[in-house]
């Protein structure tokens, strides 16, 4: 953890909070003319002052800790650290992240979110009619209200023939507009769904529409849908399998399916003979994205494989029973049940519904009853004739198109307030050009999912700023982050910068307290240099025996390395008893230092002190207790600067 993280923790247990002007609520201490209230003294004394505090002080104890902190903090302030880009932009960051738990914590219309969950635990077969909107085919997904009107009389046309009793697969051979589900094998066919797999309004018609019949037609961005249920079951939960693949295309003449059906079923002949499924998955499957893992498949539920697969794997009961073999598209194939689970409550499930509809544009209809009572809180009034030109608007031009929202930005008009404050289209377009997203393709539905997220984004935006005012909580927690920057950065400038850097005044205070300062052994202070051999030793300190220990080992750098070759080596500490065995063997006579290979000898070039001669020897140390003496000067300094009145008769009825 570095200095200034741990400090604003520590702050954070010393500061303080926000002034609540109340009439109720008295001022305790005034510094500086800045008046501090009963209520935010009580806050600290209360927050800090707890059953689980192990140093428990007393009131005074605390007014006095206030005291000094708010001092601190005005002159932070005066000095105009407060203003400081560094301190504004780190108390944002800290604002911005905590706002989060604020206002995302919005009503959720959970009826809409168990209705989705609930369709999770059934599956349905479908089947579907695509009566595709103009320009669908060549890629023009720009509609306009008078293309979905055209584009749903069809459909209605369609359906009724259907109602009436035409067939259903014929009628898609000839008016759908799916050329992929018309060319397949079962025209039309889409296959088993459960819940979330659809988009939500999809899911709406599909799960409302009972097995065998037609649903209600349903837009998405490609047209309108005509829906057969052809059945509908539980959702048994998911299953893990493995299996065994031989490749085999669809188009293989007789001579390679009887090969591939002769390996596979040679395959099970061993399995069913007691042959492991992981290994024979590994040496003898040919599908690559799993025979490395023995065939495993991983989790998935019913409607996701394709339906030979799928029937095969679902059709198994037990935990490790194996299929016989059977074909797919893809060849031959054997699979292994190896788990299976029931679908997950809805508890489990809530987050990934809530990220499902929020990633298809539900988020508002998710949160309808909590924006609705934001509405309410904040004065929120829609303008009608706003809304009805920008919606006519885009009758005629689509939103997507580069001539609609400069069309807009001239006509400046009001779309709704909050409160007393106008919201414009020319607003709207700012909001739209920095989110480009859009649900449909439908001008109008592209418009009205865009306002919707523009008037959440508006109120959003509001409660923001009001948040200190309505949660005294959030308004108490910003306030102590906003304390501890300012602590942070005067207390580094006026102590703790001038602390390390000080090497005169650290010298003095040294000096000064140098009997407050003791060790409990002695330590060896100076260099152990390992020299090449005894006669090497020798020759070295007569030649730097009038030299001190710096001196010394730098001529020896200088004189005994020659490019890669070292007869010295040298290594420089405060060592005590235990830590270095060639200053345990010469200074302290204890044991015997082993030499490392090209090192026979050594020597040692220092003393042992019994107590530190320098600041150095300790710096740590001096420089916490040097700080301490800063500041406590400091503190005596702004209490002079700063004139502090504290009111007994307030400070009686603190709680």
């Amino acid at each position: 953890m570095n200095i200034r993280a741990y400090f604003l923790i520590l702050a954070l247990f010393v500061s303080s909070v926000g002034v609540i002007a109340q009439t109720n609520d008295p001022v305790f201490m005034t510094i500086n003319g800045k008046d501090f209230r009963k209520s935010e003294f009580e806050y600290f004394y209360n927050k800090y002052n707890n059953d689980h505090t192990i140093d428990k002080r007393s009131v005074t104890d605390y007014i006095e800790l206030f005291k000094n902190l708010k001092l601190k903090v005005i002159e932070a302030e005066a000095q105009g650290l407060d203003k400081t880009a560094s301190s504004i932009s780190e108390l944002a960051g800290y604002r911005s992240n905590e706002a989060k738990t604020y206002l995302e914590d919005l009503e959720v219309d959970e009826e809409f979110m168990m209705r989705v969950y609930n369709r999770t635990n059934e599956l349905v077969e479908i089947s579907h009619i695509l009566i595709a909107f103009p320009g669908v085919k060549n890629n023009n997904l720009k509609i306009f209200p008078s293309d979905t009107l055209e584009t749903y009389n069809r459909a209605v046309q369609v359906r009724n023939r259907i109602m009436k009793g035409e067939n259903f697969e014929k009628l898609i051979k000839e008016l759908s507009d799916d050329p992929n589900t018309q060319r397949a094998e079962r025209p039309g066919y889409l296959g088993w769904f459960t819940g979330l797999m659809l988009n939500p309004i999809f899911e709406e018609v599909v799960f409302n529409t009972p097995a065998g019949e037609i649903g209600q037609l349903v837009r998405s961005n490609l047209g309108y849908h005509i829906i057969k249920i052809n059945d509908k079951k539980d959702n048994s939960g998911q299953i893990n399998a493995a299996h065994i693949l031989i490749l085999c295309p669809q188009d293989a003449d007789k001579e390679q399916v009887d090969i591939a059906l002769k390996e596979i079923n040679e395959i099970h002949g061993m399995l069913v003979n007691g042959y492991d499924f992981s290994e024979m998955a590994k040496t003898r499957s040919k599908d690559p994205g799993s025979a490395s893992r023995g065939g495993e498949l991983g989790w998935f539920g019913f409607g996701v494989m394709i339906k030979e697969f799928q029937d095969a794997a679902f059709g198994l009961k037990e935990i490790g029973e194996i299929s016989k073999p059977f074909r797919s598209p893809f060849g031959f194939h054997i699979v292994k049940l190896l788990e299976k689970k029931p679908s997950q409550p809805f508890e489990e499930k809530r987050a990934e519904i809530g990220n499902k509809l929020t990633a298809s544009g539900f988020f508002v209809r998710m949160h309808q009853t909590g924006i609705e009572n934001m509405k309410k809180e904040y004065g929120f009034q829609r303008n009608n004739a706003g809304n009805q030109a920008l919606f006519s608007k885009s009758d005629t031009v689509h939103p997507t198109d580069s001539l609609f929202l400069p069309s807009l930005e001239t006509q400046n008009f009001t779309l709704f307030s909050i409160g007393d404050v106008q919201y414009t289209v020319g607003q709207f377009v700012n909001f739209v050009k920095n989110n480009p997203r859009a649900l449909y393709t439908l001008s109008t539905d592209i418009i009205n999912d865009w306002l919707q997220l523009f008037e959440y984004s508006s109120l959003i935006e509001v409660k923001d700023k009001l948040l200190e005012k309505k949660y005294p909580d959030f308004r108490n927690l910003i306030q102590e982050y906003s304390d501890a920057i300012l602590m942070f950065e005067i207390s580094s400038r006026e102590i703790w910068e001038k602390a390390s850097e000080d090497v005169k005044g650290l010298t003095a205070f040294f000096e000064k307290n140098k009997k407050n300062y003791t060790w409990d052994e002695p330590l060896f202070k100076g260099y152990v240099v390992l020299v090449r051999d005894a006669e090497t030793k020798k020759k070295m300190q007569k030649e730097i025996g009038r030299k001190v220990p710096d001196e010394a080992v730098k001529y020896l750098y200088e004189n005994y390395i020659v490019g890669d070759v070292a007869y010295v080596k040298a290594e420089k500490g405060l060592f005590k008893k235990g830590d270095n065995a060639f200053v345990d063997e010469s200074a302290f006579k204890s044991g015997t230092a082993e030499r490392p290979a090209g090192f026979q000898d050594f020597f040692l070039l220092g003393k042992v002190l019994r107590a530190p001669e320098a600041y150095t020897d300790i710096r740590g140390l001096v420089i916490t207790d040097y700080q301490n003496y800063l500041e406590e000067a400091w503190l005596k300094e702004l209490n002079k600067k700063y004139r502090v009145t504290v009111y007994p008769e307030v400070i009686n009825t603190i709680k």
